[in-house]
């Protein structure tokens, strides 16, 4: 067996024949079968098609607790995305072995195991169902950005996440809220900080420090997802700032062309 990705809590592989027993068994709450399917509903099909790599997510103990499907070349109806792309499809936790964390690690890692598998591919993107907001959540606290909603999807309306593979990016930073202010930490070593002046449904960004710029452009990847838990009134995030690039790539825009320094993002949709 060759390991891809050895985290602390999982291991990341390519299908092997001797997990199929497990993956049969594999079992998701009814809820969560409206927006993934079965492991074993996808896993043929998965293995016939030379575009497609079965994944298995693996805990310290060898139990399957989690899968995907690594697509090549997959273009999802609805959306004009590059060719030359990959696709997470098909993720899931088994249900027996949810609450543990195993979500969160898959999501930090998965950028870095795709390269591993497809090295000359930039692009990585997923479609989420609209109202499973717990999963793409998960995926704009790894560091997805929310590209384009499409409110006539398979099941409805849908979101399309990306990230680019080559981009600045810090997968192990967390956001951490710290006497008033959000604390920027990773692996426990403070690397900066954000203040925030909530004004009614505004959030306004007063400071934003970090130390480098691959740090700044993943908190701010990340500072949608935990305003809307910390802050459940706030509909949007403002900055004043004369280098917007940075939040422009963070989804950031110019909502009044007369204050082109002024930049709105909105956090609940």
């Amino acid at each position: 067996m060759t390991v891809e990705y050895k985290g602390s809590q999982i291991d990341i592989v390519q299908y092997n024949e001797r997990y199929r027993e497990q993956l049969e068994a594999f079992e998701l709450e009814e809820r969560q079968l409206i927006y993934s399917s079965l492991p074993k509903e996808v896993l043929d099909e998965g293995l016939m098609d030379p575009n497609r790599r079965p994944c298995i997510v693996l805990n310290k103990e060898g139990q399957v607790v989690g899968f995907f499907v690594l697509h090549q070349f997959y273009q999802h109806e609805g959306y004009d995305t590059p060719i030359n792309a990959v696709y997470v499809r098909s993720l899931s936790i088994n249900a027996k072995l949810q609450g543990s964390g195993y979500g969160t690690e898959i999501m930090m890692n998965i950028p870095s195991f795709v390269q591993t598998v497809f090295p000359d591919f930039e692009d990585l993107y997923l479609v989420v169902d609209a109202e499973n907001q717990a999963a793409w959540n998960l995926y704009e606290r790894a560091g997805f950005l929310h590209l384009a909603t499409n409110p006539e999807g398979p099941l409805g309306k849908e979101r399309l996440y990306y990230l680019d593979l080559e981009g600045k990016y810090v997968s192990k930073l967390r956001l951490v809220q710290q006497h008033g202010d959000i604390a920027l930490e990773k692996d426990g070593t403070a690397v900066g900080r954000i203040k925030l002046d909530v004004q009614g449904d505004t959030a306004y960004i007063i400071t934003f420090e970090a130390d480098d710029a691959a740090v700044r452009e993943s908190a701010l990847r990340q500072l949608s997802t935990f305003v809307r838990k910390n802050e459940p009134d706030v509909l949007k995030l403002v900055v004043k700032t004369a280098e917007p690039d940075e939040y422009l790539n963070a989804n950031f825009v110019h909502m009044d062309q007369q204050e082109p320094d002024v930049l709105t993002k909105l956090i609940q949709y």
